[in-house]
């Protein structure tokens, strides 16, 4: 009698014809084969830093430590953090959480969003205008002046222009803080988003940069770094990892190639090849991208990585899949990482989410060709995936468990909300990551509307600042809980 399958697995993927062994590997992307922009005048070196939670804090402090800094602005929406940084001092602090080196940077420049007539106003405040007596001013990070053709950095309403802009709030604060500084960007900017979950750029698109002529070039960050906050501006580093760049293909301006189009790409003219199939170089012709890019993997604490759109669209994609089980269960539940292994009821519901993730992600358009892409993303070697991350973050707490467990909104939407949003362009009905998703809105409602913890009264304050939140080590849910919590795992490898 043959063996029988389990209904959710696909049929055993037939090897090679040579009998080689697929490869799942992911090549890095040479920098060097970026253009070098050495020759091109740049608009300015300053870097923008939203979001000041442990992520943002430990960017800003690996820029702050390179040999020749770029100005850097942290971008503060509330005047009160403006307060906590002149409390301590304008001092941005990483401490190493192995070796306890406590290291200290100054020198950051802050715009402070402030009230106005019509949207937000900035107030730009350079560290040549520090009030503290005890911490002399410095002439670090001074406005580049005016040099035709090239404009000044300041704009007309007297707010700086902003060329290049990290991203770190959380997912679903992005649209709202965003909003508030639209208008300081074009189509020269470069925004880089280092964020849990997917979708977030769909919802730019559709809600702020609206016109594809004058939107910005995005640039998408997988971290897998372990930090949490000490306190303002102060993080500490407990597991060194490494961050996954790479340049996010607008289907706006690069759609993807037709499925009836059987042309060779040597036919094509130069304006539909571009358009089709980008090359790398195509995707980084924004300067600003490429001083990014090279300014970011100059940074031997960050420990940067270039990687083609596809292959950093893949890697998203596995991170997807392990926070959207990781995360809903361990938030409803209210258990450890580790709770989800050894449980055979919550196998069974592990499976039965994997299979309906599985059938979504390897009917992507955006997949359709790649080799060993339904290898990849078949449910057995996703569920072999996700087990691994469990048993590397244990003992550690999910950060939509603890955004429940302290009355914040969670990052479902982007989550699993994904899923379900790409299932549905696809005519496939996910039932049962709609299902998850409900329940732990559900469970957030409640815990508002019964005062079991605070009520936010503005999503993009309670989101932007991540003040004694504790971020994802790996970035797959793993996360601290506190400064004297020893359940961090050892190892932090670019997994997402």
């Amino acid at each position: 009698m043959a063996a029988s399958q389990a209904w959710w697995e696909p049929p055993p993927t037939p090897p090679p014809a040579d009998g080689s062994t697929p490869n799942l590997e992911f090549e890095k992307l040479n920098v060097e084969s970026v253009p070098d922009p050495a020759t091109e005048e740049l608009l300015t070196r300053r870097v923008h830093i939203l979001g000041t939670g442990s992520i943002g804090t430990l960017v800003a402090h690996s820029l702050a430590i390179l040999p020749n800094p770029p100005p850097i602005t942290l971008l503060l929406h509330r005047s009160e953090l403006y307060e906590d940084f002149k409390t301590g001092k304008r001092i941005v602090r990483l401490v190493n959480k192995n070796t306890e080196v406590n290291d200290e940077q100054t020198g950051f420049d802050v715009d402070v969003c402030e009230p106005a007539e019509q949207g937000h106003f900035w107030r730009h405040i350079s560290d040549t205008m520090k009030e503290d007596p005890d911490h002399p001013p410095s002439a670090k990070n001074p406005l580049s002046p005016v040099h035709p053709p090239v404009k000044a950095e300041k704009m007309e309403t007297g707010e700086v222009f902003i060329y290049t802009l990290i991203v770190t709030v959380k997912g679903p604060a992005t649209v709202t803080a965003l909003d508030a500084i639209k208008h300081r960007v074009d189509s020269r900017t470069t925004i880089l988003l280092m964020q849990n979950g997917m979708g977030q750029i769909d919802d730019l698109n559709a809600k702020v940069f609206t016109d594809p002529q004058t939107r910005p070039t995005y640039m998408l960050g997988i971290i897998s770094h372990g930090c949490y906050m000490q306190g303002p501006f102060a993080v500490i580093h407990a597991g060194f990892g490494s961050v996954a760049l790479g340049i996010y293909r607008d289907t706006d301006k690069y759609p993807l190639p037709p499925k009836d189009d059987q042309r060779p790409i040597a036919d094509l003219p130069e304006a539909d090849r571009k358009a089709l199939y980008p090359t790398d170089a195509d995707l980084y012709s924004n300067l600003s991208s490429r001083y990014l890019l090279r300014t970011l993997t100059r940074s031997p604490v960050l420990a940067c990585a270039a990687y083609p759109y596809l292959d950093l669209f893949q890697l998203q994609l596995e991170k997807l899949v392990a926070n959207s089980i990781l995360n809903p269960l361990t938030a409803l539940l209210d258990v450890e990482n580790g709770a989800m292994l050894n449980n055979p009821a919550l196998r069974r519901v592990r499976r039965l989410l994997l299979a309906e993730i599985s059938i979504v992600i390897r009917s992507l358009p955006e997949l359709e060709g790649i080799p060993n892409a339904q290898l990849r993303f078949s449910p057995n070697r996703l569920e072999n995936f996700y087990k691994a991350i469990c048993r590397k973050t244990a003992k550690n707490s999910s950060s939509m468990r603890e955004d429940l467990r302290h009355a914040k909104y969670t990052e479902i939407d982007y989550i699993n909300g994904y899923i379900v949003k790409r299932g549905e362009e696809l005519g496939i009905k996910c039932v049962l990551n709609y299902m998850v998703m409900q329940l732990v809105k559900g469970k957030s409602e409640y815990l508002f509307q019964t005062g079991l913890g605070p009520i936010p009264k503005d999503i993009s304050e309670q989101a932007t600042t991540e003040d004694g939140e504790t971020v994802v080590l790996e970035d797959l849910g793993g996360r601290q809980i506190g400064a004297d919590d020893e359940t961090q795992t050892d190892t932090a490898e670019p997994k997402r």
